[in-house]
């Protein structure tokens, strides 16, 4: 996305320069050959050492944390130089910018929300250490600018970059999930909101030692976001004093986002409780701003705001609030209020400092209880062989009586909120007896067979939140069930097993599927025997695979497809450990069936030419212009999701659809002492096209469909590094 803004403005240089001080002198950097025989040993010892894999993945070797963050900051400005500053503009509420007028709601939401308000308070709050880290982290992106003006864009001009933009820039990334759920809300009311949703998505799984074959836990950790834009991935491993870790973050925060240190790994799946509402407020008729509240009226605040935009102009607007939050909508007489429950108290960065140095689970735990972790299925492992599970978030007491899940009426005192959960209320379990667990953006009562959490026991708003699915419970998806079926069967998981797992490209319930094709009696021929006849397995090089797409989708595509869907799908059955239902399909029905598979051919030889194609054929990865064939899928509607998730984009003029969402930083950690770790990203490590890693994971391990080790000690590293950099880090301005 604009990537052609790689123009530089001699304006911006200057202000940069003036702001930020003359800066570091540039770093030194060399070849593969270290001052020691290993990474940061010998005579680098001390030194803050920046050291790049064969995949151009930084390994930061520094004698302090600060000076870890500062490396951190120069390599995600090196690797990430347009995009970081993006992503600042985009948490400042300025993104129209750079996007004009496509970037007028994104940038009115974040003003209204106040991600950028509510950092510098919170940054004002911070205590001198968690300041001075922070401080570091920004320091080091704006001496990377500094000693490289090239790099900044032309709509840059704000000079240094601060610890209040990286942590608005967090808020916006993480609080957002809580902003979706209120617009989720208004939908649900039947107000379409002027705000667009993000997708989401993401698996994880902990096996505890007690069903592995080495007798060390094993965690997955698979988030599914965009593979563009705010939410790309960034990968790293430190060794920085008190910080050591490995794993991914975003162009412009902090830390370790998801990932293990030296002992414990976390992952974290979208779903989770209910962290935000919507307030329907009903307005005076002689005076539309101000709205009714218990016995009297209250007046709608007006919030001037200038915006920029890409040719100079500037234009005012006006947003507009309640004493609940911003006015996301009006309609027929009434406003509708967001309120969501981070406010300009709650510290973003306290919880990932807390994951990143935690000793054992009870990290994990204690990054849960500071009440800032925005709605999500955490999950870790650790050393000492613990597997835990929390349904984390900041969740407000709500009274009773209300659909929480739809617009409330927020014209009487008795529905506000009454105070936040602690976190000891949220769902949680240590060391389940079924030995594993996994959430792949379903309920807690479909995580395992027999699973402990149940709606009963708590609040409905407590246990999910109807923006995570249609029912509070009792369903999954063909993920969820996926996981179940290989982790429920599999008493001894190794490491080649759960490295496979993670790449999964069978869709749950495939064989129904089969059944059903069969049993509609379509006519005899070559492409129905090799398709009834397929291991159920959408690799890069399956021709099944390819047919079983084309007739899913045409049959989707008809009126009464869904129908069909609905009757043949069966997958809380594995939850419940139980036999699937039976398939009670009409004859009307099982003739559509036959038609969509003979349209589905049709289509196929229209579009491809031949039959005789596979999976790869269509379905891509790569950058642009360049890609190659990639195995999984993603769609519940169609039955094509596999554990190795992907969206894909739509139909381009060759009928390729190129992955762009969906696995976007799948990491498999082995909880030994040391730890031991794999990775890949979709792409590369790099956003500048002139790199050798701009897309080479794309061709050498994503589209092959394995892992890559991270080489996070330095024993790993040192036959496998590609460069150094060695760093002096600015830390004099730091308190």
């Amino acid at each position: 996305m604009y990537r052609g803004l790689y123009r530089r403005s001699l304006t911006a240089i200057v202000m940069f320069g003036l702001l930020i001080g003359c800066g570091p002198e540039p770093a030194e950097t060399s070849g593969p050959e270290s001052s020691s025989g290993m990474p940061g040993g010998g005579a680098d010892e001390g030194r803050t050492v920046v050291y790049r894999d064969t995949f151009g993945v930084p390994h930061i070797y520094a004698p302090t944390v600060e000076a870890g963050l500062y490396a951190q900051g120069w390599t995600q400005a090196e690797d990430r130089p347009e995009q970081l500053l993006m992503n600042m503009m985009l948490a400042m509420g300025r993104f129209s910018e750079i996007a004009g007028e496509d970037g007028i709601r994104i940038s009115l939401l974040a003003t209204m929300f106040g991600h950028l308000r509510n950092a510098e308070a919170s940054i004002a709050r911070m205590d001198q250490t968690e300041l001075a880290r922070i401080t570091a982290f920004a320091n080091g992106i704006s001496d990377f600018y500094a000693a490289h003006p090239e790099d900044v864009p032309e709509w840059w001009t704000e000079g240094a970059v601060t610890a209040e933009m990286v942590d608005a820039f967090g808020r916006m990334f993480l609080y957002n999930w809580s902003i979706d759920e209120a617009l989720g809300d208004l939908v649900r009311g039947g107000i379409e909101p002027d705000f667009e949703v993000a997708q989401r998505g993401s698996n994880q799984w902990a096996i505890g030692p007690t069903r592995t074959a080495e007798g060390h836990a094993i965690l997955l950790i698979d988030p599914h976001l965009s593979w563009w834009g705010p939410s790309r991935f960034w990968e790293m491993r430190i060794h920085a004093g008190a910080l050591e870790g490995s794993g991914v973050g975003l162009a412009g925060s902090p830390y370790i986002g998801l990932g293990h240190n030296g002992n414990v790994g976390w992952a974290m799946t979208t779903g989770g409780p209910d962290t935000a509402d919507v307030f329907a407020l009903t307005l005076d008729p002689e005076h539309p701003n101000r709205y009714r509240y218990d016995d009297g009226w209250r007046e709608i605040a007006q919030h001037p705001v200038i915006l920029g935009f890409p040719d100079g102009s500037r234009r005012e607007y006006v947003w507009e609030s309640s004493h609940h939050g911003p006015i996301v909508a009006r309609a027929d007489g009434v406003a509708y209020a967001a309120k969501i429950a981070y406010d300009n108290g709650t510290n973003r960065n306290s919880a990932w400092e807390a994951l990143n140095f935690a000793e054992d689970y009870r990290g994990a735990m204690a990054a849960c209880e500071t009440l800032s972790m925005f709605p999500q299925n955490v999950m870790v492992a650790d050393t000492s062989g613990n597997i835990y599970y929390q349904r984390t978030g900041r969740v407000p007491v709500r009274a009773g009586g209300y659909d929480w899940s739809r617009p409330v009426d927020g014209s009487t005192s008795a529905s506000e909120w009454q105070g936040i959960h602690p976190a000891s209320d949220h769902l949680q379990v240590l060391n389940p007896e079924s030995g594993y667990l996994q959430n792949c953006n379903i309920p807690p009562d479909a995580m395992i067979p027999d699973s402990p959490f149940s709606l009963d026991a708590q609040p409905d708003y407590l246990f999910s939140s109807a923006d995570h699915g249609e029912r509070f419970d009792g369903w999954t998806n063909q993920r969820g069930a996926r996981a179940i079926e290989l982790l429920e069967a599999d008493e001894e998981v190794t490491v080649e097993e759960a490295l496979a797992y993670a790449v999964d490209v069978t869709p749950f319930g495939y064989r129904r599927w089969l059944d059903v094709l069969r049993r509609s009696e379509p006519p005899a021929s070559a492409e129905l025997d090799e398709l009834l006849g397929w291991d159920g397995q959408l690799t890069r090089d399956s021709r099944p695979g390819l047919k079983y797409y084309y007739w899913r989708s045409t049959l989707d595509g008809m009126a009464g497809g869904p129908e069909i869907r609905e009757a043949v799908d069966d997958h809380y059955a594995i939850v419940e450990q139980r036999p699937p239902r039976q398939i009670g399909l009409t004859a009307e029905q099982l003739a559509m069936v036959s038609r969509s598979w003979q349209d589905g051919l049709s289509r196929m030889r229209q579009e491809l030419g031949v039959t005789d194609q596979p999976w790869g054929r269509v379905f891509r990865v790569g950058r642009d212009g360049e890609s190659w064939p990639v195995g999984g899928g993603g769609g519940d509607h169609l039955g094509l999701t596999t554990l190795r998730s992907m969206g894909y984009a739509d139909a381009d003029e060759n009928f390729e659809r190129h992955g762009n969402r969906g696995q976007t930083s799948t990491q498999i950690v082995v909880l030994s002492k040391p730890i031991r770790s794999w990775i890949y990203l979709p792409v590369g490590q790099s956003d500048r096209p002139d790199s050798v890693h701009f897309r080479d994971q794309a061709e050498t391990v994503f589209s092959n469909r394995t892992l890559k080790p991270s080489w996070w000690t330095p024993e790993e590293l040192k036959d496998h590094i590609a460069s150094r950099q060695e760093l002096t880090p600015r830390l004099d301005s730091v308190p």
